[in-house]
């Protein structure tokens, strides 16, 4: 945006002007909202509401010199512009919210036919009931006809303004002409001349302020995205052999082939996927300030042309990042311990044709459990070009030391949001664990994945089996991590909340049970007791934790870890 000096500012309208406004393309509503769906009693209501001089609620814009795809077409009215001639305006105004309202008022005042519910053709064509004070449609008006004693009663909403200054003196000569009807058709006047609609315009403000703005004024609770702009802003229409352009369905087209693959990345949400194709120009961008990025403002650098041109390439780099992360475990986006791991890895494979993914798999453990977690773009970008173009190169750049501490691990409890919790149980998921009761049984193989929608968590000292022990030790938590395995849902149920030395003994027959253990990280001399004591949950936690830190350690060959209590 050329003109970010924010600006914010009001004013009151009458009926009329915004009217004229809306149908003159000077205020435009973008695609990203809703189409009109408001009801009929809700029309009627508005106007009652507007009939009586109460408030309605704000009509928010926001000014920008950025083009968003607009609707041209909404309820029975079409806008007067074709596309090309609104993208040649040099600003523009968009509804935020009272997108509703405003097309209510619109229609109800042009008249046309529209999809009202059930009714593809129903006409939006207001009308007035001086006797009762009523608003209503064409579909009652044969109705109300009957019910009155003369039709002029009966006024069209629309010709209201144009009212001259003989229209009492000739409707008072109509039969049954009382004060109430002179009342009510003053007050429609009135209404028309008095009451004002307050809008208000935001300016000088990015995208991700406008998302942030939509959301917490939008009535109906819908959120925007950054992406929602996006799309809305790239949009093309079929032209004159031109094809169109709609991002929406290039997203779709590479969630359809995680989808053919059975990858759980197809959950992958847009904006992500938008970022990886922001960072693979970013990297191919060399000349002058560089304006690609991952931040929305930097986002709105991105054109129709850029997709478009390098949609293609863009989307065999992802496909390998992600192949990549599959390789590691990593299934799918819920879990990553963080997303902002996959875009340095994008930037590394884009066109890269010998990338050396043994490097870049300890890069991924290492950050992974590291105390810097990527929570910047700067950090991003800092990777990208100090750490990963150096690899592409000749040099061989070291990766930071890293430091493990079995109390950290022992101590942590499990939580899904926490991008510590998510890393332990995608190194667990990269060690391939085997379900209990069969050693070539693989816990999370995509077929699994893909009928259960989730693998099951299983506490390994069950929560409800420790909460009935007395004088368990203080900092032995029952929900530690080290206290979790996945196991097919079966498995789960049939250990239920039993003592482990019990349900151990289940499986002591399986072939191969130790091995079973050891791809889950379980020390098996725990299995092996006789009788429990409080004591044994604190020490096979700290057990298990050294497993993991021995077993993660050999893992990265290159990078210096540090084992700490």
């Amino acid at each position: 945006m050329s003109n970010l000096t924010r600006d914010i500012g009001s004013e009151d309208l009458k009926i009329v002007d915004v009217v004229n406004l809306l149908k003159e393309d000077k205020y435009l509503i973008p695609t990203f909202q809703r189409d009109f769906v408001w009801d009929a009693q809700s029309i009627k209501k508005l106007w009652d509401s507007m009939f009586h001089f109460y408030p309605i609620g704000s009509l928010l814009y926001w000014e920008t010199d950025s083009y968003l795809h607009t609707h041209r077409k909404l309820g029975g009215f079409e806008f007067p512009h074709d596309e090309d001639t609104v993208r040649k305006f040099k600003e523009w105004k968009y509804i935020l919210d009272g997108q509703q309202r405003a097309t209510s008022i619109l229609v109800s005042m042009l008249g046309g036919k529209g999809r009202v519910e059930d009714d593809k053709d129903f006409d939006y064509t207001l009308f007035f009931d001086a006797t009762k004070a009523e608003f209503f449609f064409p579909d009652e008006i044969e109705t109300r006809k009957k019910a009155v004693s003369d039709e002029r009663f009966l006024v069209r909403v629309r010709d209201v303004p144009e009212w001259k200054f003989t229209f009492y003196k000739e409707i008072s000569s109509a039969e049954g002409f009382d004060e109430k009807i002179e009342h009510n058709l003053y007050q429609l006047q009135r209404m028309f001349t008095d009451y004002k609609l307050s809008i208000i315009r935001i300016k000088g403000v990015e995208v991700s302020e406008v998302c942030e703005i939509f959301e917490r004024i939008n009535q109906e609770g819908k959120k925007l995205h950054p992406v929602d702009i996006i799309v809305a802003r790239t949009y093309r229409n079929e032209r004159d052999g031109d094809p169109g352009f709609y991002l929406r369905d290039y997203l779709q087209g590479l969630r359809d082939v995680l989808v053919e693959n059975g990858s759980r990345w197809q959950e992958m949400d847009d904006l992500t996927i938008i970022q990886m194709v922001a960072v693979c120009l970013r990297k191919r961008h060399t000349e002058g300030r560089n304006p690609f990025g991952i931040t929305p403002a930097s986002l709105d650098n991105l054109t129709t042309h850029h997709f478009e041109q390098n949609w293609e390439s863009c989307e065999k780099t992802i496909l390998e990042t992600l192949k990549f992360l599959t390789d590691q475990r990593i299934l799918g986006p819920s879990m990553m311990p963080f997303i902002y791991l996959a875009l340095p890895l994008c930037h590394y494979f884009d066109q890269n044709k010998s990338p050396n993914r043994d490097i870049a798999r300890q890069w991924f453990w290492r950050t992974a459990f590291a105390l810097d977690r990527l929570s910047s773009s700067t950090e991003v970008y800092g990777l990208c070009e100090n750490f990963f173009d150096s690899l592409e190169g000749s040099q061989e750049p070291t990766i930071p030391s890293l430091v493990l501490s079995k109390t950290k691990l022992v101590q942590a409890s499990y939580y899904y949001r926490n991008a510590f919790s998510r890393a332990v149980l995608a190194f667990l998921a990269n060690q391939h664990p085997k379900d209990f009761s069969d050693p070539q049984a693989e816990v999370l193989d995509n077929v699994y994945l893909l009928l259960s929608q989730a693998p099951n968590l299983h506490h390994i000292y069950p929560q409800n089996f420790l909460n009935e022990i007395d004088e368990m030790p203080a900092d032995a938590e029952t929900n530690s991590l080290m206290n979790i395995c996945y196991l097919r849902a079966r498995t789960n149920i049939r250990i239920s909340n039993r003592n482990p030395l019990d349900y151990f003994n289940d499986f002591k027959e399986v072939r191969d049970f130790d091995g079973i253990l050891n791809s889950h990280l379980i020390p098996a001399q725990y299995t092996k007791r006789d009788n429990f004591a409080p004591s044994d949950y604190r020490d096979f936690l700290f057990a298990r934790a050294e497993l993991f830190c021995n077993r993660l350690d050999q893992a990265l060959p290159d990078v210096a870890v540090q084992i700490v209590d």
